[in-house]
């Protein structure tokens, strides 16, 4: 058989091998095989095309013989231009980005030969801040230090910017000082928001450490001292195998250059709504068609407060059973808008400082919780209360008290107090819920009563971050510093956690699907974690790009498991498509 005959043998059993799975709505128009220098057919390849000029970009992962394939329905015809992502390997210099045509018919065929990465600076270019962690040298005690504190670094940059830098323990003393002074969720935006001046340097704290021993630690493992390279050996993660190549994934530049997204969520229709923490405005995109719409959003300017200053742009997004648009406006307010009028509707909450989450608002429920600290006579900011908002009438609730009145140890001067509401969602039956990561525990108030009880969870110190209630009456959430993830049965408050094989992922937010998983944004890690409660098996998806999702949310009226998630930093939407 000729040459041809055997290409053509080869793209029929990969059109058998697409064709066979869940997703494959249509025939491959682009595929290929990825063999390495040495390792011949590769595994857990992400190989990403890009239309030519187009931003989107589109991503499969080889299967254990090293093939890819992307179905027809995600390619239009054009062309493109090749890329991949596997650490430790990389396309040759001589052909760093190749290009084909793809079109209908007989699908187009690239085959890709990787070249195995030597030199270190190269492979320090390709790892996550997780691998970082995992190759810096030291004890479980000062990685615990880093990922528990410079975490919040690595929520505008990777730590690869650490250990490349050249600072003394001296000098990161100063970059400690500058950094507590900007606010994490939008200092990544060029509208850099500055929230306080330099803390004193002499027993100088970072969240209730000592910011000494942090410093110490940077320069040990960063070239400082006249180092040229590193004296240890840095430690890739494998690559993804198994269930975790069979993914779709597409990565969508919002236009509003440069931006910070926070939150989204997906209405009835398929349409992606996000806030844009960096400016005031929320956009839409049609990812069918993949155009972009947005719209300026109201503010409100909290009154003057000593060390509060508002959350600027839009956070929180909530569309509810009717597709209207709810979000966290920056100040005080609350604010609705109606997609099929164009307008906003705005509430007030009798707060000082909101907290810049909403509950989650399905069809049937009745009211959208908020949360916002009240002020106490002397001035000073203690009080967390919920109101719930009755989506009907537009009347608020009274405010029922969360927590008690005293200031945390490790931010004394500001709003925060000890306990804190985090993440908020409601019960079956219209309650509240929230997260309380310095308590390490779900908090729960009864709207009849107006009482606030609190349940801990099992592991000291999780910091539960962000979840989701099912369809069942269970909320599922990130333990962000235990490396689990959570779940309280709301008829009981009995709470189950499930841990996750890798240490420091740093679990964020946690959102059931409508097939029995739960699927975990991490941060640092460039990973989305797919939970199967029944057997404990975790599955990690490797993003095409670096990303930073706050949230995790599910296409309910997708024909396959579909999630989205907002990459906060990089100003993206990205869709994941698995089969069921």
């Amino acid at each position: 058989m000729n040459r041809n005959g055997q290409r053509c043998v080869h793209a029929l059993g990969l059109l058998t091998l697409i064709a066979g799975a869940a997703l494959a709505d249509s025939p491959p128009t682009l595929v290929g095989e990825v063999r390495g220098t040495g390792s011949g057919p590769m595994e857990g390849v992400i190989v990403i095309a890009r239309r030519e000029g187009s931003p989107v970009a589109t991503a499969v992962s080889t299967d254990d013989q090293g093939h890819f394939a992307f179905p027809g329905d995600r390619l239009r015809s054009g062309r493109y231009r090749l890329s991949i992502r596997a650490v430790g390997f990389a396309l040759p210099e001589a052909s760093p980005a190749p290009a084909v045509t793809v079109g209908r018919g007989v699908p187009a065929r690239v085959d890709l030969a990787l070249i195995r990465v030597t030199d270190p600076n190269s492979l320090a270019a390709q790892l996550t801040s997780l691998e970082w962690l995992n190759s810096f040298p030291g004890s479980e005690a000062q990685k615990d230090l880093i990922t528990r504190n410079l975490v919040n670094c690595a929520f505008c940059h990777s730590l690869e910017r650490i250990a490349r830098s050249s600072h003394t323990a001296e000098e990161f003393i100063e970059v400690i000082r500058r950094m507590g002074t900007y606010e994490t969720d939008h200092s990544s935006a060029e509208r850099v928001q500055i929230v306080a001046p330099p803390a004193p340097r002499e027993g100088l704290q970072w969240w209730g450490r000592d910011a000494r021993a942090i410093a110490d630690y940077l320069a040990s493992v960063n070239l400082s001292s006249g180092r040229t390279a590193w004296d240890y050996e840095l430690r890739p993660l494998p690559h993804p195998a198994g269930k975790a190549t069979r993914a779709i994934i597409t990565v969508f530049p919002i236009p509003r250059q440069p931006s910070v997204i926070h939150d989204l969520d997906v209405d009835s229709n398929g349409n992606v709504w996000y806030g844009n923490t960096a400016w005031d405005f929320i956009g839409r995109l049609d990812p069918r068609s993949g155009r972009f719409s947005e719209w300026p959003a109201p503010n409100f300017l909290p009154p003057a407060a000593p060390g509060v200053d508002r959350i600027r742009g839009v956070q929180d997004i909530q569309v509810d059973g009717a597709d209207h648009v709810w979000a966290a406006v920056g100040g005080t307010g609350l604010a609705m808008f109606a997609p099929e009028t164009g307008k906003w509707r705005s509430f007030q909450l009798p707060v000082v400082w909101k907290n810049p989450f909403l509950s989650p608002v399905r069809p049937g429920d009745v009211g959208i919780w908020a949360t916002g600290l009240g002020a106490v006579p002397d001035g000073d900011l203690r009080h967390e209360q919920a109101f719930r908002l009755d989506l009907k009438t537009g009347e608020l609730s009274a405010g029922i008290p969360l927590f008690d009145d005293k200031p945390s140890p490790a931010d004394p001067a500001h709003a925060h107090p000890l306990n804190y509401c985090y993440m908020m969602d409601q019960d079956q039956a219209g309650n509240f819920l929230c997260t309380a990561p310095e308590a390490s525990s779900i908090a729960r108030a009864d709207v009849v009563s107006g009482r606030a009880t609190l349940i801990p969870v099992p592991t000291p110190h999780a910091y539960p971050r962000r979840g989701y209630r099912d369809d069942h009456d269970r909320f599922w959430f990130g333990e962000f510093y235990a490396d689990r993830v959570g779940m309280i049965d709301l008829k009981t408050n009995r709470v189950v956690e499930y841990p996750i094989p890798e240490k420091y992922v740093s679990p964020y937010y946690a959102r059931p699907d409508l097939r029995g998983g739960v699927w975990i944004s991490s941060l640092g890690s460039d990973r989305l974690l797919r939970l199967d409660p029944a057997s404990g098996e975790i599955t990690q998806y490797l993003m095409p790009v670096e990303y930073d999702a706050r949230k995790v949310v599910v296409d309910r009226r997708a024909k396959h498991t579909t999630v989205w998630l907002p990459n906060k930093n990089h100003s993206e939407l990205i869709r994941v498509e698995v089969p069921d």
